[in-house]
């Protein structure tokens, strides 16, 4: 069934209709100040920090999922009706329905902010939600229009829950956070504190003098009521009453009377800080609302020019429409953002993961260069000594300039810990997570020319000072370190796969990942001339010679060796024959050949693939083994145990595309594109333009079902896969890379990148309808060697790149 459709000239998706079976979400904001909304106005917000920076409140796994919310009501003060301008919480029937005067409903996401339509009773109304660009504060547009033919008195409402500050409080500790929270309204404008931490306040304010206010729950909500009746809207005006403990909530109610065909706008702020120090500053500034329509236009540039810095036009409309907005938004989300605030892991952890964040920073250099290089940082200050990276870590905690918050005594005894309790050792250490930042740096360095950067002095976890350079060679040789006697990686804690983790056996995925770690280095050390290229490239032979030596199982690779040296991930296994997660890396690492390269990926096609995407491993496991992994303790067709996890579908997407096999590259790609289930969602249930961490696999009774939105590395590798290697338009040291793998059938494409400040307009041609191999290349009309990188041009060139396959 479809609920509704992607508005590609708008860059939108619209929800025609907002019965959808779960909650779709967007995420607005791009600086400090975070909403996740979904679109029936349901969500939260916080300022830096999921965990530790809450403003509104979110109950996790609620009935339903998304309470509470950011709400505007609306009621008819003739005889009392009442609706809000997002379906829910009223939930009014829908005309959609058949229903006699049901309301009409819509919601549209787009980039950076979501907006919500309804019409009923001859009322149409219109919230859109946003966060400007420079200022912690969300704002809400609201417009009334009355379209009968009589006068409408109404009452217009506006309505938060606001959070206890620390998402640990808001779910467990009320003896502490309900006696702790209080609100005063002054000004038109209501002020959440937390008494405890007197830095923390929230505000709730609109563009006029609201005729009530109520700031606390109870007043507001009223007894045996939810969000969905409340008593204050019911009965047209609040409670004028706010104090201290309890639950606290912004809600502003305005009078409004509208002739005939007139409207009224009116702007609601939900901000971060003091009435004093914030409050009124922002109300004063968006009461203008030519200023809000400014901010709304700064926005859509903002993210226009993000856009603009790589955009695609194929024969294949999906692939478009995903990678010119939506794949883009959502990595650029997971590096803003990082992967724990959503409505499934709701900001119960603060930080970053390592081997997440190191992934998630390749794919948006190009459109984001100053977050990326601040999380490359941050990584860097979380890299050991020894060359490993901390698992999850917060970078508060490693960055000397990071504020810090008053020390305020507290009845709650928990023991300081010092920066060295902070730097676990190796039994938690994970055997992958330091490589990935390799090929991160290399990326960024490729991106920006920015080779100074190499040279630059960072500390370690520990302190110690050292170049990035160093950082970099540390994380190698830390996985030289830790091999077996038979030369392939030991799995320590876990690898990519923290459910699979063989005991602390050995893992062909780290071993190729090393190889591939060191490529990426290669790349840089070669051409600037680094003492360490020899020992680097014999390393990379010695990986090479173990992969092939150890690891290949005839049709496939295997997955490695449990701590008693049981093989994992052969076809002499019962169950378990054949992982998904590491079988394209030898080709991307460059250390196999095509016959072994088109064998194992063909392998994954027959075992694995499916119409969803391709399963993690097959067969699913149905006995435990714990020297296996936690993986046989989960459902068959569930997350690690043979779902379709989406983030490895990306590299067999690479792998094939290397292989000059570029209508399977796109086959593997169009089988998990969210794209393509835009009118299947009463099985797939999930948002069609954001890719999801899994989808129920074919041992399951769910099979289809996707789960966990938004937050996962499957867009920032998506986005690669098809920008760097199915395109093939990839930056080099020296020069722009043009090496497309695609589709027979296309008679070409076009790209627009701009590189290191100039702009390339790049149009593939494919007369002859073959996969990959460029025969010709001019660059602005003058022929050149088609195997040799486009060179630099200056800053603010516009350069033209027709590059034609045969």
């Amino acid at each position: 069934m479809r609920y509704g459709h992607f508005d590609v000239e708008a860059d939108e998706y619209v929800i025609e209709r907002p019965d959808v079976p779960v909650s779709w979400t967007n995420y607005l904001g791009t600086k400090n100040l975070c909403t996740v909304l979904s679109h029936n106005a349901g969500g939260y917000s916080y300022c830096r920090s999921s965990q530790q920076g809450r403003i509104t409140r979110f109950r996790p796994n609620g009935v339903p999922l998304d309470r509470p919310g950011h709400y505007v009501y609306l009621r008819d003060d003739a005889d009392g009706d009442v609706w809000s301008v997002s379906w829910q919480p009223v939930g009014k029937p829908l005309a959609a329905d058949g229903v006699p005067d049901g309301a009409e409903y819509t919601a549209a996401h787009g980039l950076g902010y979501t907006r919500f339509e309804s019409a009923y009773r001859g009322i149409r109304a219109t919230q859109t939600v946003f966060v400007p660009l420079d200022d912690d504060v969300e704002v809400w547009d609201v417009v009334v229009h009355n379209d009968s033919d009589a006068r409408r008195e109404l009452t217009v409402a506006g309505y938060v829950e606001f959070s206890f500050h620390t998402i640990t409080i808001d779910n467990e500790n009320l003896q502490m956070s309900l006696y702790a929270s209080g609100s005063s309204y002054a000004d038109g404008i209501i002020e959440e504190d937390f008494h405890y931490e007197p830095w923390t306040f929230h505000f709730f304010a609109s563009s006029r003098t609201p005729d009530s206010y109520d700031s606390l729950r109870e007043e507001f909500v009223g007894p045996y009521r939810t969000e969905a009746n409340p008593i204050a809207v019911e009965r047209g005006h609040g409670s004028n009453r706010s104090g201290t403990t309890q639950n606290q909530c912004g809600a502003l109610l305005h009078k409004v009377a509208l002739e005939p065909g007139e409207s009224a706008r009116l702007v609601f702020l939900l901000g971060y800080g003091s009435r004093d120090a914030v409050g009124r500053a922002m109300r004063d500034k968006y009461a203008d609302l030519a200023t809000v329509d400014a901010e709304r236009a700064r926005l859509r540039a903002h993210w226009r020019a993000k856009q603009d810095r790589l955009r695609i036009r194929t024969p294949h409309e999906g692939m478009d429409t995903m990678i010119n907005t939506w794949t883009l938004l959502q990595a650029e989300t997971c590096v803003q953002w990082s992967r724990f605030a959503s409505f499934v892991e709701v900001g119960g952890r603060n930080g970053l993961g390592f081997r997440d964040t190191a992934q998630d920073v390749m794919s948006v250099i190009h459109s984001n260069p100053t977050k990326t290089r601040q999380r490359i940082l941050e990584l860097l200050r979380a890299q050991t000594e020894a060359g490993y990276g901390l698992h999850l870590f917060d970078p508060a905690a490693f960055d000397p300039d990071a504020p810090r918050l008053p020390d305020v005594p507290s009845p709650t005894i928990v023991p300081t810990r010092s920066r060295g309790d902070l730097i676990h050792g190796l039994a938690d250490t994970c055997s992958d997570d330091h490589l990935w930042l390799v090929p991160s740096v290399v990326e960024y360095v490729k991106e920006t020319g920015d080779v100074a950067f190499l040279d630059e002095v960072v500390p370690f976890a520990e302190g110690t000072p050292a170049t990035v350079y160093e950082h970099l060679l540390r994380a190698i040789d830390f996985s030289s370190a830790q091999v077996g006697e038979n030369g392939v990686a030991l799995g320590l804690r876990a690898d990519w796969n923290d459910c699979l983790n063989l005991g602390g056996g050995q893992t062909a995925l780290v071993t190729f990942l090393h190889a591939w770690a060191i490529r990426a280095l290669l790349d840089v050390a070669r051409p600037l001339g680094r003492a360490d290229v020899g020992r680097l490239e014999a390393e990379l032979e010695r990986i090479a010679t173990v992969a092939d030596a150890e690891l290949w199982d005839g049709e496939w690779w295997i997955r490695g060796y449990t701590r008693d040296g049981v093989t994992i991930g052969s076809a002499a296994n019962e169950e378990g024959k054949i992982f998904l997660e590491h079988q394209a890396w030898p080709v991307i690492a460059g250390i196999t050949t095509p016959e072994r390269g088109r064998a194992s990926m063909d392998a994954v096609r027959r075992l694995l693939g499916s119409r969803y995407g391709n399963h993690l491993n097959w067969p699913a496991f149905t006995k435990v083994d714990d020297t296996v992994g936690f993986v046989t303790r989960v459902y068959p067709g569930i997350k690690e145990n043979a779902a379709i996890f989406s983030h490895p579908n990306a590299w067999p997407i690479i792998a094939e595309a290397l292989l000059g096999r570029g209508d399977e590259a796109v086959a593997f790609y169009d089988a998990i594109l969210p794209y393509h289930q835009n009118d299947n969602v009463e099985v797939r249930g999930a948002e069609p333009y954001a890719y999801v961490q899994f989808i129920y696999g074919r041992d399951h009774e769910q099979f289809g079902k996707a789960q966990n939105p938004w937050l996962t590395g499957t867009a920032g590798w998506m986005y690669t896969a098809v920008t760097k290697y199915v395109l093939g338009v990839r930056p080099g040291l020296d020069g722009l890379v043009v090496d497309p793998s695609i589709p027979r059938d296309w008679d070409g494409f076009e790209m627009q990148r701009v590189w290191r400040g100039a702009t390339y307009t790049i149009e593939v041609r494919n007369p002859g309808h073959v996969s990959r191999g460029v025969v010709a290349l001019e660059v602005d009309g003058a022929p050149q060697d088609p195997a040799a990188p486009i060179a630099p041009r200056p800053d603010g060139a516009r350069v033209r790149v027709v590059a034609t396959l045969g």
